[in-house]
């Protein structure tokens, strides 16, 4: 009983500040912190980032970016983590990347986070490829139909064929035409404000320097 009156009190001292105590409630500037303190820390600093996202979501649950936030979080926590916790993350993001894109159906950044969160959960457990990775580069696709300059977009996609084995019609090789336009739109891309989903330069970084 005491150490759950503990961590009761811990998550009022860390998390709830966070969520309530930015000008009445004001959820940009809390998540606009979040996202600053996320881009610059190490994984093992991660998990109290997506308790504060999913409290703000769940502070706001009419507010689609903070479902999508707390949903790319741990999506992208999971890619960092061995593969049951990587489980456990995908289960922690479904019902806000899920939520997000119902909110936002013909958006491209929902369509592409989807994408990007069935990709994790392959990652988790790869024998799901089979059913999972056509949907997930479906979902790439029709995030590029909605926004053709978005790269995450692009980006779901060239990691869907470069890790689709040659027999099924991916790897590296094929890959390379989607990677090139991915390079191009992160090249060319701004976002329109500092809410504005803007990951994944990082990880093509990654993807690119396997083609040098």
């Amino acid at each position: 009983m005491k150490i759950l009156l503990r961590l009761h009190f811990l998550f009022w001292i860390l998390v709830a500040p966070a969520v309530y105590g930015q000008e009445n409630g004001s959820w940009q500037q809390a998540l606009e912190q979040q996202l600053q303190v996320l881009d610059t820390a190490a994984p093992e600093a991660w998990p109290s980032g997506i308790d504060t996202l999913t409290a703000l979501a769940g502070a706001h649950p009419d507010e689609w970016l903070l479902q999508y936030y707390a949903g790319w979080a741990a999506t992208q926590l999971s890619f960092k983590s061995d593969k049951k916790e990587a489980e456990a993350l995908c289960r922690k993001a479904e019902p806000f990347v899920k939520k997000a894109l119902q909110m936002q159906p013909g958006n491209t950044e929902t369509l592409a986070l989807m994408g990007y969160w069935l990709s994790a959960k392959i990652n988790a457990t790869p024998s799901r490829g089979a059913s999972l990775g056509a949907q997930s580069r479906s979902y790439a696709e029709k995030a590029i139909v909605a926004d053709s300059t978005n790269p995450r977009a692009w980006l779901v996609k060239a990691l869907n064929i470069y890790y689709t084995p040659a027999i099924f019609g991916g790897g590296k090789q094929r890959a390379k035409p989607t990677v090139d336009i991915t390079a191009a739109r992160f090249a060319a891309f701004k976002p329109g404000n500092a809410l504005a989903p803007n990951w994944g330069q990082q990880i093509f970084d990654v993807l690119m320097a396997s083609y040098r």
